[in-house]
């Protein structure tokens, strides 16, 4: 099978039976096509808010987290372990969605009526306002597994226990009251940043990616990545690289990502010699990674926005070369798996030419430049930008299909009629596609988001903030490099359980206030890229890692080692966090040109050393001593001067020769045994 053919196999895979959490429900039946009209609702509630003008913030957030929570119990079984609970919806399943339903939309209902009882709440507000604090932790479970439910319920209990805590992170307590009013009754709780910035410009980019991928733009991007990157040494693995850190930084979602482009650079791999379990964790780490490139970059970039003020382009800019060089480490770490095991480059009549690769679809970077100039270039709000982007994907579907119609019309016998009829229908069937899969990967994120408001509103009516700051300062000792090991190890744990979106609002809540409270001269965006970075590195950790599981089913390998080796794969950008804290000129701030294009080329090689390390493999195996200087050169990179420079280059050198040496010897031998 050639790289076509599967192309034209991957377009049969359903985007609908995905989510950004897995796997979600298919019952069939009138139930199925009204949960589809629910979903198209609430896609095109979004649509045209972000187009003809936002809510209130307490009603944008009310519309938008109570239909998303009536989802999440329709989406998600109980038991996502068992098949048929895939099939079918039982009734209290049904009777869970509309109560949480009713309690969310119930502050839009009785808005003007809740906003003069503010820190004086009924007994029905507070009935309502703890029975929503129950749902969205039920659907919290429901769509990512106990931990991040249990994690804010840990949180929960905070308020009503300080008084029993020791003095550094007690407090006198609260009661029952006091709490439901400001998680309930105000914008610091469920309905905070992180539920405001998922109903306005995570939900909009969401959108455009999957309008984005319903329009063919996957497909092109990866042959277009095999017709780059095929010619070399585990060509198909490093088009995965390319193709997956394209599409997911337009997507936004890892799991989307992995099964569009996992389901044609998978096979392709397998086909070249790559085990099941190390192309599953190619294409994991590469789908998982979009996160951290622009232009959009997941959900949580735009909550650090909110959470930072500062505006989404300058993350952008930001977040640029960091995220190009944690690609360029994963295009390294690649190579070098497929000059350990021997991969060779795909067969030169199954790569397509890149030139006319490019040229054939080179209307699908038009939407791409729409986005880029709005967002980047006119600053826009994220939410203006996007709006205009997804219009360019309509209107550049609906010209593809007017072309195909022509041509069409032209070859065929059949009437111009009955073709203007199944285009039509076709364009309509990507439409209802896009905005169906958008409402399916946005259920959970929207409770995410709300678990995570949960906790930002206990950290600040208990002041919790404060106190860790100053416990994770003083068990560091205000020493900036112990705090930066701290912080990244908490995130990775956090990582096992909790989605991304929640796990940077913790960290940015707790830990970056510590990190600016020792170094207060680090830039604030510096800090948060290096929170969301490990947040992000942890996202394709087992026993959680959806991603992993997602290519495991394509790959017909076992999740957890997959995971596991996405997770190595990932690990060569493992560095790139501490040297942007120490050279802030990494993040393109206060820099000429000349000194970013410097910064990159160590930061390049730094990582090249890394990788080497985990990989233990230059041009052969490297012994003990080679990886203790490769890991010395690395982590020099981290404070690079013209002396470190100059210096692990020069051994470097001599490593490399040695390693050369060390090969030609090898073939000499194996030759000599073959001979013989």
């Amino acid at each position: 099978m050639n790289i076509d053919e599967i192309i034209k196999t991957s377009r049969d895979i359903d985007l609908h039976e995905i989510s950004d959490e897995g796997k979600i429900r298919n019952p069939g039946g009138i139930l199925a096509l009204v949960i589809f009209i629910i979903g198209l609702i609430w896609s095109l509630f979004h649509f045209y808010t972000a187009g003809f003008g936002l809510l209130t913030a307490t009603l944008q957030r009310s519309a938008h987290l109570s239909i998303g929570l009536a989802l999440c119990f329709l989406y998600f079984p109980f038991n996502r372990k068992k098949e048929v609970a895939y099939h079918k919806i039982p009734w209290h399943d049904i009777l869970l969605a509309l109560t949480g339903f009713m309690t969310i939309i119930y502050t839009f209902v009785f808005y003007n009526d809740l906003v003069w009882r503010v820190g004086m709440p009924n007994q029905i507000d507070l009935l309502v306002g703890g029975l929503a604090i129950i749902l969205v932790l039920l659907a919290a479970h429901r769509a990512f597994g106990p931990a991040l439910p249990i994690v804010t319920i840990v949180f929960l209990f905070y308020p009503f226990v300080g008084q029993y805590l020791p003095e550094i992170i007690g407090h006198g307590g609260y009661r029952m009251v006091r709490v439901i009013n400001d998680l309930y009754l105000t914008n610091t709780g469920i309905f905070g940043i992180p539920i405001g910035v998922s109903s306005t410009f995570v939900f909009t980019f969401v959108l455009f990616g999957c309008f984005f991928q319903a329009s063919g733009a996957a497909q092109y991007i990866v042959q277009l990545s095999f017709a780059a990157m095929g010619r070399f040494k585990g060509g198909p693995a490093k088009a995965a690289v390319v193709a997956s850190g394209f599409m997911g930084s337009i997507a936004g979602s890892s799991v989307a990502n992995t099964v569009v482009t996992g389901s044609i650079t998978i096979p392709m791999m397998k086909k070249t010699g790559f085990s099941s379990e190390v192309a599953g964790g190619v294409e994991t780490a590469a789908s998982t990674d979009g996160q951290f490139l622009p232009p959009i970059m997941g959900a949580a970039a735009f909550v650090m926005a909110e959470f930072t003020g500062i505006p989404y382009w300058q993350i952008c800019i930001a977040a640029a070369l960091p995220a190009i060089i944690s690609y360029a480490a994963l295009l390294c770490i690649v190579h070098l798996q497929a000059a350990k095991t021997g991969m060779q480059a795909m067969p030169k009549a199954q790569i397509p030419p890149l030139l006319t690769t490019f040229i054939k679809g080179i209307f699908y970077w038009f939407p791409i430049c729409i986005l880029v100039y709005y967002l980047i270039i006119r600053r826009f709000t994220p939410n203006t930008a996007g709006f205009y982007a997804i219009l360019a994907v309509i209107g550049m579907m609906i010209v593809m299909r007017a072309i195909k119609l022509g041509q069409d019309s032209k070859k065929e016998e059949i009437s111009f009629a009955a073709n203007l009829v199944t285009h039509l229908k076709g364009l309509g069937h990507d439409i209802l596609q896009a905005l169906d899969s958008t409402a399916r990967s946005m259920a959970g994120i929207a409770v995410a988001c709300a678990c995570a408001g949960i906790i930002v509103g206990v950290v600040t009516l208990t002041g919790l903030g404060m106190s860790i700051t100053q416990v994770i300062a003083t068990a560091a000792g205000d020493n900036l490099f112990i705090l930066l090991i701290m912080a990244a190890a908490i995130s990775i744990i956090l990582g096992l359980g909790l989605p991304t979106t929640a796990k940077y609002v913790i960290m940015a809540t707790l830990v970056a206030p510590a990190i600016l409270m020792v170094e207060p001269t680090l830039p604030v965006v510096g800090v948060h890229l290096f929170i969301l970075y490990y947040a992000i590195l942890a996202d394709d950790t087992p026993p959680v890692g959806v991603a992993a599981y997602a290519a495991a089913a394509i790959a017909r390998s076992d999740p957890i080692r997959t995971g596991l080796l996405g997770f190595k794969f990932d690990l060569g950008a493992f560095l790139l966090p501490f040297m942007f804290i120490y050279n802030p000129e990494f993040l393109l701030i206060d820099t000429t040109w000349q000194k970013a294009l410097m910064v990159a080329s160590t930061s390049l090689f730094g990582i090249y050393c890394f990788s080497a390390v985990i990989q233990r493999w230059l041009f052969t195996q490297l012994k003990i001593w080679e990886q203790v200087i490769l890991l010395a050169i690395a982590f020099s990179m981290i404070w690079p001067t013209w002396i470190t420079d100059i210096v692990g280059a020069s051994v470097f050198i001599f490593i490399y020769l040695h390693q050369r040496a060390v090969k030609k010897r090898e073939d000499e031998t194996q030759n000599l045994s073959a001979g013989a």
